[in-house]
């Protein structure tokens, strides 16, 4: 907690007396840390000593964001969870250690009380703002406990049950499910699966979501993009509804459990280099201003400070695929994601976007209703187009770009291994799997 919002009752006027007082103790983080005595002055050396010990040593949390602190962080460093019927617990307690905090009247930021205290507190507010910086970057590396990977991989292997191996033989009650990585080729896909193909595909286009089928854009208006969605559309059963040829969502895990022992799900989806993934993202969220994701601040930063910053969502691919969103990653994961893709998922690559269809049709059984459309869609009205400049490979951005998405890499050059041997094996023949 910041060193100037310490303390909790009385007036302003009573703090800076105690501030001022000789018996008042100033830096007391850095102290603690740094082991300096009470009558001893704080320097920055002694700042030095406590920043390593903070970034070393700890794991960070914030008052300002006790449920992100207690709900993520700690649960995940410790593998604590709720008791058995003490549900909600964690969040009454949160609320409860809310409303003690200390009166946003009391003390104004910027005030000449303000500026007092924090000059006291000089070194504890230096250290302060590293912890939030600390905070940040933990966010995405906080070693994850072995327990909790554990209830972690049992969620993977129950919700990628709901989906066909690979190489299962076909049973007419299979579905096929698009999982729909942003900024590789995924609007291109939807606009062709319903233009060339006829197929009816799930996309909440007319909020709110239901189960109606808008017949001339070929779409069941049903909304599969967050957890909850999925969790009604599952609870609606609309998978064994018949409603929908293909089922499409961003969320790997979470929309695999739509599907159901009598309507199996059968994946496939499209890979892009995470470098210009990362890219192509970062530009579209700049001007995206339909998206929920559009984020206007982007507009005053680099792509290169995008992803140095703290808290950067990196290796999204794996992190999906292994139910991972939050905490450091191993190989481990990254063994775990590449099992889900060999056993689970059809392959398609952004760069080589004919081959891709070519093995969708025969996998599927799809065939264009008009000659030509499918290519029409790849070549001449590529959907959501967004010209960017691309990194430099080897440069400065794409160095940090790969280096930050070091699993996601190594996924995509298995990918790519994987869809050469898919072409070889399973689509050279140019017949659909039995």
């Amino acid at each position: 907690r910041g060193a100037v919002g310490g303390g909790g009752g009385g007036d302003v006027a009573g703090l800076v007396r105690h501030v001022n007082s000789t018996d008042y103790i100033d830096n007391r983080m850095t102290r603690m840390l740094a082991d300096v005595p009470s009558r001893m002055a704080v320097t920055e050396d002694h700042y030095r000593a406590a920043r390593m010990v903070i970034e070393n040593k700890f794991l960070i949390g914030m008052t300002s964001d006790m449920s992100e602190t207690v709900r993520k962080r700690l649960a995940l460093y410790f593998g604590w969870r709720e008791m058995e019927g003490r549900e909600g617990c964690e969040m009454e307690q949160i609320k409860r250690g809310t409303m003690n905090e200390l009166s946003p009247g009391m003390l104004v930021e910027g005030s000449y009380e303000w500026r007092f205290v924090r000059k006291r507190n000089h070194y504890d507010m230096k250290l302060y703002a590293r912890g939030m910086a600390v905070f940040g970057d933990q966010k995405m590396r906080v070693p994850v406990h072995s327990l909790v990977r554990k209830r972690e991989k049992a969620i993977v292997d129950e919700a990628f049950g709901h989906l066909r191996n690979v190489k299962d033989q076909r049973d007419s009650s299979d579905i096929p499910f698009f999982w729909h990585i942003p900024k590789a080729s995924g609007t291109t896909v939807k606009e062709t699966l319903s233009d060339c193909y006829g197929l009816v595909r799930t996309e909440m286009i007319r909020p709110p979501s239901s189960l109606e089928v808008i017949e001339d854009k070929h779409v069941l208006n049903v909304d599969l993009t967050t957890p909850d969605a999925v969790a009604v559309a599952k609870r609606k059963r609309v998978a064994d509804r018949g409603l929908a040829d293909v089922f499409v969502s961003q969320l790997s895990l979470e929309g695999s459990t739509v599907f159901t022992t009598y309507h199996m799900g059968r994946a496939f989806t499209i890979m892009r280099h995470p470098v210009k993934l990362a890219a192509s993202l970062f530009y579209y969220r700049r001007i995206a201003t339909w998206e929920p994701t559009y984020r206007p601040e982007y507009k005053d930063i680099t792509l290169q400070e995008y992803v140095s910053k703290d808290g950067y969502y990196d290796n999204w691919m794996v992190r999906m695929l292994t139910n991972s969103k939050l905490g450091g990653l191993n190989e481990s994961h990254l063994e775990l994601a590449k099992m889900i893709l060999k056993e689970k998922f059809v392959i398609g690559i952004s760069d080589h976007m004919d081959e891709t269809f070519r093995h969708l049709e025969l996998y599927y059984g799809w065939a264009e209703r008009k000659e030509g459309c499918v290519n029409f869609h790849l070549h001449s009205a590529p959907s959501n187009k967004n010209k960017y400049p691309v990194p430099e490979r080897g440069g400065p951005e794409w160095t940090i770009i790969a280096d930050k998405n070091k699993y996601d890499m190594a996924l995509y050059y298995y990918a790519l291994e994987l869809f050469g041997d898919q072409s070889e094996k399973m689509f050279r023949a140019e017949k659909a799997v039995d």
